[in-house]
């Protein structure tokens, strides 16, 4: 289901998990259109914040972007950084994480390197 709503962004506020809650008011609107509004309540969404009118390119970005059971899904590479992440914070916690998925990358290219003919 899409929805497509005008309205004012009247408050941004941090969580403790990093995450942002952002408030959005609306102008009155219909009981149909409230109800569909309401459907989208606890649900995984997509969010499209914009000062102008959204074009084709925008709309098709957006479906594009893909979501799964609730969660945005990682692409290959983000999941490797993530498990990267994981392992530095294992192995190396007193390395700053950028120096260190910057070596372990070298690493992992280099290796590849010397499979090619």
């Amino acid at each position: 289901m899409k929805i497509i709503l005008a309205g004012v962004l009247e408050n941004l506020s941090t969580r403790n998990d990093g995450s942002i809650k952002l408030v959005f008011a609306t102008q009155e609107m219909d009981s149909s259109t409230a109800g569909q509004v309401f459907q989208f309540r606890n649900k995984f969404c997509k969010v499209l914040i914009s000062d102008s009118n959204i074009t084709p390119l925008e709309e098709k970005l957006i479906d594009e972007e893909t979501i799964v059971d609730g969660k945005k899904v990682k692409t290959q590479s983000q999941r490797l950084r993530a498990v990267l992440f994981r392992l530095h914070e294992q192995q190396a916690p007193q390395v700053d994480f950028d120096t260190w998925y910057k070596e372990k990358m070298e690493q992992i290219i280099e290796h590849y390197k010397t499979k090619l003919e």
